[in-house]
């Protein structure tokens, strides 16, 4: 599909899924499913959609020495990603995400980082070296923040385009996306770092959510948005792409089956960012009608319809 790569710097955990009849209140205890172990973590989710999407996907990451991190090199190795800059440590447990789904696909999940923050700048400028004019690098926020920011200069100063999923939302956004060049976030977070952009203006108002996050940062902004699709910012003004209708099943890697199927989109040059989106919203639309993770990442000819 495309000669450019993607870059991918992010978690690499064990997800240890439940189904529930109900998300548990505070204080409440329900009976859930047997667990179900399987490969992922933002990172892992990404690079592999990229790559099932026919993008040069490369991914630089971390995991433990044990089981778990043996389950999630092994998934990845199984699809075409490069994943010679995974570090194992010996020391660290591989990450770990305690998911439940509950019957209408609905999902809460928790992270254990683990190996994840064992990353070091090192393994970033290693992994990032051969990067180049034109290539694009993925970045999330389950790794520490200090190494964000590091991949993002470091990919700018290569002339990269950096894509920055801004999630689990940060506490601090000071210069978080000075290189940044296109945000994507899900309804909840572009709400949570609106606010947050207003709190550290002292503006009660300053226009809506996406236009507030697009001024701060100056990079173009994708907010995903379950069945309603997706919204972005273009030529000064907000788009939507409308998504097909489905029945959920589980919802857990539906955004990252988006940004890995956007930035592999954005890899081949004859693709704008609006056929871009509306490539991923197709994609996610066939994410959500799977059960978990990696395993719920649709392959290309299946996006485009073809046996």
């Amino acid at each position: 599909m495309a000669e450019k790569r993607v870059f991918v710097v992010g978690s690499l955990n064990a997800d240890h899924r439940v189904r529930v009849r109900g998300i548990p209140k505070p204080g409440e205890t329900v009976l859930g499913s047997d667990v179900i172990v399987a490969a992922g973590g933002k990172g892992a989710n990404q690079a592999v959609a990229a790559a099932r999407a026919g993008a040069n996907a490369v991914l630089i990451g971390a995991t433990g020495a044990d089981r778990d991190g043996d389950l999630v090199r092994r998934t990845v190795a199984e699809e075409a990603v490069d994943a010679r800059h995974v570090r194992v440590h010996a020391d660290t447990p591989t990450g770990r995400a305690l998911i439940t789904v509950d019957i209408n696909g609905e999902n809460t999940i928790v992270v254990s980082p683990g190996a994840n923050s064992s990353l070091a700048d090192g393994d970033i400028d290693a992994g990032l070296q051969a990067a180049t004019c034109g290539d694009l690098l993925l970045l999330q926020l389950e790794t520490p923040e200090p190494l964000v920011r590091h991949a993002a200069r470091r990919a700018t100063s290569a002339a990269c385009t950096v894509i920055m999923n801004a999630a689990p939302v940060p506490r601090s956004i000071q210069g978080l996306f000075d290189d940044v060049d296109i945000l994507v976030v899900n309804q909840h977070e572009l709400a949570e770092i609106a606010d947050l952009l207003r709190d550290s203006t002292n503006d009660a108002e300053g226009g809506d959510d996406m236009a507030v996050l697009a001024a701060a940062s100056g990079a173009t902004v994708v907010c995903t948005a379950g069945d309603a699709g997706a919204f972005v910012t273009h030529d000064g003004a907000v788009e939507h792409i409308a998504a097909a209708a489905v029945d959920a099943v589980d919802t857990t890697a539906a955004g990252d089956t988006f940004i890995g199927y956007f930035a592999a989109e954005l890899s081949a040059a004859e693709h704008s960012t609006i056929a871009a989106v509306q490539t991923a919203v197709a994609a996610s639309a066939i994410a959500v009608t799977r059960s978990g993770a990696i395993d719920s990442i649709p392959y290309r000819h299946e996006v485009e319809g073809k046996p």
